[in-house]
């Protein structure tokens, strides 16, 4: 008999204008998808991650207009599922 999926742990993530979208923890093939589609460009792999994460809801164009400040928040939220270290 085949394993059920496994829950996967989420968190929600609130926007200083107060717009919240929840974040699923990443899998295994999203980290890989993120990795190998950002050919080496970390900020263009946490996108990825991000969107994976959020089943959709966040998309690029609403990342590449976020503020820097609410990006590192959001790579916060990678590193707090992850263990990534963040890079300034």
């Amino acid at each position: 008999m085949p394993l059920a999926k496994i829950e996967l742990k989420k968190k929600e993530f609130t926007f200083c204008d107060g717009q919240s979208v929840y974040l699923n923890e990443p899998t295994l093939g999203q980290i890989q998808n993120a990795q190998k589609n950002a050919k080496g460009d970390e900020i263009e792999q946490a996108k990825i991650l991000l969107i994976d994460m959020s089943l959709g809801e966040l998309t690029k164009e609403f990342l590449n207009a976020c503020p820097q400040s609410e990006f590192i928040r959001l790579m916060e939220v990678i590193n707090s599922f992850m263990g990534i270290e963040i890079k300034n």
